[in-house]
């Protein structure tokens, strides 16, 4: 995404809608001039090159005079390479100024930061040294141990040590745009940028926060989430501890066996016997009697005549009654 050069101008401060106080730093970005534009064909990546702040010719070598006669730009002092998806976007000569930024935007901001030159471990580092008293006089601001005599007998590699201190390219991210001054080319950040007064820096816009949703997304989602609960609304809450098993299953799902079933109480099958034969009609009644009593005298009169005389005497002999009976029966009587 394309941003602008800038150059810091020092901090100040501005007020909030809320009367607070905000620390800010006020950058002045550009106008800054597209010098060159870079392509996949000829060196392998898409990018603009964009220039800022002129320059006397007289302290400009004739090639990059020539570089910059090519845009029909003026010398300027610093160059800066953007990468951007699209180059079709920008002509060399073009010119950019504040307003790609607005308030509330938030960007990146690359510096170099202040050399210190040399400085000792509790400066770089922010060691708090060795103690104060039982007679170390000369460890106040000492690094302490940097490795074993034994093992590892050498200093590992990075170490922090006193060192030069400072002088590096640092970039602090996700910082605010409070105010665009567009007469004056001023964008005003919030907070502390790398990097001391009149030193270059370079604004670009950041990609990590997404973009917020249009109106028309807005829209759309409100109206999934409404469709939502009226589903919610229309379906029945299940009831807990019993599965529900859908009409379409239970009327296509076969009657199946069960071996080991238990048998109704004889009570039941009587009582549900009765419900059956109360159910019936007298006609259907009359029929199944009629039909049991033809059954019977068929049978009857299929059986033998031997047959018969037999069934007829044991009837006899059982209805006989035992002598114990009888003299039973005598002294009562008597």
């Amino acid at each position: 995404m394309i941003g602008l050069i800038g150059r810091k101008v020092g901090m100040t401060r501005l007020f909030g809608q809320d009367g607070k106080s905000l620390a800010v730093t006020a950058i002045l970005a550009g106008p800054c001039y597209v010098i060159q534009i870079r392509t996949d064909e000829r060196e392998g990546y898409q990018a603009v090159q964009l220039g800022a702040f002129d320059r006397r010719k007289k302290l400009v070598r004739k090639p990059q005079r020539g570089h910059f006669a090519k845009a029909g730009v003026e010398p300027k002092a610093k160059l800066a390479e953007f990468r951007v998806a699209n180059t079709d976007l920008y002509q060399p000569g073009q010119e950019l100024r504040v307003d790609i930024f607005a308030g509330g935007d938030r960007v990146n901001v690359v510096g170099t930061s202040k050399g210190k030159g040399f400085a000792g471990a509790v400066k770089r580092w922010g060691f708090a040294g060795g103690p104060k008293s039982h007679g170390q006089s000369d460890r106040h601001r000492a690094p302490g141990s940097i490795g074993g005599a034994s093992w590892p007998s050498r200093v590992w590699k990075g170490m922090k040590m006193a060192g030069r201190m400072g002088s590096e390219r640092i970039t602090v991210r996700n910082l605010e745009v409070v105010k665009v001054d567009l007469e004056h080319n001023l964008v005003m950040v919030k907070g502390a940028v790398p990097g001391a007064r009149n030193g270059y820096v370079l604004i670009q816009r950041t990609t990590e926060l997404k973009s917020l949703p249009s109106d028309s997304e807005v829209v759309e989602t409100t109206e999934k989430e409404a469709q939502a609960q009226e589903k919610t609304q229309e379906e029945p809450t299940p009831v807990v501890g019993k599965t529900e098993v859908p009409s379409s299953t239970q009327e296509k799902a076969p009657r199946e066996d069960v071996s080991d079933e238990v048998d109704e109480a004889p009570a039941r099958k009587e009582a549900s016997h009765k419900k059956s034969v109360d159910k019936t009609k007298p006609e259907e009644k009359a029929k199944k009697d009629s039909s049991k009593e033809t059954a019977s005298q068929k049978t009857e009169a299929e059986a033998p005549v031997s047959s018969q005389g037999k069934v007829s005497q044991d009837m006899d002999q059982s209805t006989e009654v035992s002598p114990k009976r009888k003299s039973t029966g005598e002294k009562k009587e008597g």
